[in-house]
């Protein structure tokens, strides 16, 4: 679950951690003092200002990949291995960013179900950048005021990112589909978790509170697949919900907030959370319904 991480600890001699971890000096900062690099397997560890900073994907520094299952369980050995490499206490950690990550197995190829991902509390999901060297828009993402949330092809993203032989790859789980949060200090605080260290992230308490942040967040997401029970609906009710749904719906707000006034843009976004809710009983899309139990599936496991 815990995917990418950073940390950092203050008050580090470098005497006590340049030969343990192999740091070299790599630049110099405005206080003309050097800033020493170096790597822990995939995490890169930087030194200035006597503070050691650790980033990376904790999921790859314990299993060589982040497509498999990882477990909170393999996560706290992770670091704990970490902090015996660095020959520093976990206490002493300070996280400033965690990336919660879940990996869930499809039936179709995930770009299916990424097309039918809309919203999140009235945020629009928008196509993420295709990847280097390729045209093919195969996630989406939601930037909100308080984290990031994203959905994209991980078995694509592994094909063309990691450099994995040909006879390696029928290994790798076919349509995964990727489901990421992103978390800074601030928003840690914000979800409760007040001076996260790499002692405290030990405490199965966390596990708790984060897989239901990574529930609260997904059930509340809206789909736009236009499978309904229409009988149980008014004409104009379906073809409101169809043009909500719609990439023009965000032009209508925009107009409502520029040229109407925002008592009116605050009256229609209420007007539409009133429709989404009435309509969700009817909804019979077969391929909200799978991700909706797959993703039950794939939380538990972790």
């Amino acid at each position: 679950m815990i995917d990418r991480i950073t940390f950092y600890i203050k008050d580090v001699d470098l005497e006590s951690v340049e030969k343990l971890l192999g740091l070299l000096p790599s630049e110099i900062d405005k206080s003309d003092s050097f800033i020493f690099t170096g790597k822990i397997r995939n995490l890169k560890v930087k030194y200035a200002g006597k503070r050691l900073m650790i980033d990376g994907s904790l999921h790859k520094f314990a299993k060589g990949n982040n497509f498999c299952l990882f477990t909170y369980e393999e996560a706290k050995s992770a670091l704990i291995e970490i902090s015996e490499i660095v020959g520093i206490p976990l206490n002493r950690f300070i996280v400033t960013k965690i990336e919660l990550g879940l990996n869930i197995i499809m039936e179709e190829t995930p770009k299916k179900y990424i097309d039918i991902i809309h919203s999140y509390q009235g945020n629009r999901f928008i196509l993420m950048s295709p990847l280097n060297r390729t045209s093919k828009l195969m996630g989406c993402r939601c930037n909100l005021s308080e984290y990031g949330v994203k959905f994209y092809d991980k078995t694509f993203e592994v094909f063309r990112t990691e450099k994995i032989a040909i006879c390696e790859r029928l290994e790798i789980p076919s349509n995964i589909l990727r489901y990421e949060i992103q978390l800074s200090r601030k928003q840690l605080k914000y979800e409760g978790f007040r001076n996260v260290t790499g002692k405290n992230l030990l405490n199965n308490l966390h596990n708790i509170c984060l897989k239901r942040l990574m529930n609260r967040i997904f059930q509340k997401i809206e789909f736009k697949d236009f499978s309904l029970d229409y009988s149980k609906l008014l004409q104009e009710e379906v073809k409101r919900y169809i043009f909500v749904l719609s990439d023009s719906y965000d032009h209508y707000l925009n107009y409502l907030n520029e040229n109407i006034g925002h008592k009116e843009y605050r009256k229609e976004r209420r007007t539409t959370n009133d429709l989404l809710k009435k309509v969700a009983p009817f909804k019979t899309g077969k391929l909200e319904t799978e991700l909706k139990s797959n993703f039950k599936t794939a939380i538990s496991k972790i």
